[in-house]
């Protein structure tokens, strides 16, 4: 049996893990290769870094579809599943803020991440999962660990990270409200004046 969602539905609580101490990134459309390169490639730069957990926050098939663009020119889209890089050591957000910028320079993540890390003050990836209009995005899942050989200092950000994590499964798995509050149904667009 499905369900579907009224359109006014905004969805439930998502739950965040947001740090200013230690690097995290989301790669959106990369795929677990690109995701395990980038990760390498920042241990090798920023060795300070620590070792890196990987992780799939959607899962999207990869695949390849055409589209058209305003003029009719046909476009060839690599769909791939996004991807969250949580890395282990303190670093301070000045450090990460400049690796941002640097990747972002890079085209590794999108333009405007740079500005929205700085404006926020803060670097925040979802732990749970996320209702949205048309779809539900899962539990961000863990499928690599990079340990890095050019540090021999763990500071345990990647266990504080999983600490978090595992209250994003607990509420997807029980399946709470977050307001409590069961829907009546008199907030949609066809209810009237109390």
């Amino acid at each position: 049996m499905t369900c579907s969602k009224k359109p006014t539905d905004r969805g439930d609580l998502i739950l965040g893990y947001t740090t200013r101490r230690h690097l995290i990134l989301d790669l959106d459309n990369t795929g677990l290769d690109y995701a395990l390169r980038m990760a390498n490639l920042i241990m090798k730069e920023w060795p300070k870094v620590g070792d890196c957990l990987i992780l799939e926050s959607t899962t999207q098939p990869d695949q390849v579809r055409l589209e058209y663009n305003k003029w009719g020119r046909v476009l060839v889209i690599h769909d791939r599943p996004n991807m969250h890089l949580v890395f282990n050591n303190l670093i301070g957000y000045n450090t990460a803020s400049r690796i941002c910028r640097v990747l972002a320079g890079l085209g590794v993540l999108e333009p405007d991440y740079e500005k929205i890390r700085e404006f926020r003050g803060d670097m925040t990836l979802r732990v749970s999962e996320a209702v949205m209009m048309d779809t539900t995005k899962p539990v961000p899942k863990e499928v690599a660990y990079c340990h890095n050989m050019r540090t021999a200092r763990s500071d345990g950000y990647i266990g504080d990270y999983r600490k978090l994590k595992k209250i994003g499964e607990l509420l997807a798995l029980r399946g709470l409200v977050p307001e409590g509050v069961p829907d009546d149904e008199r907030d949609g667009p066809q209810s009237g004046r109390e």
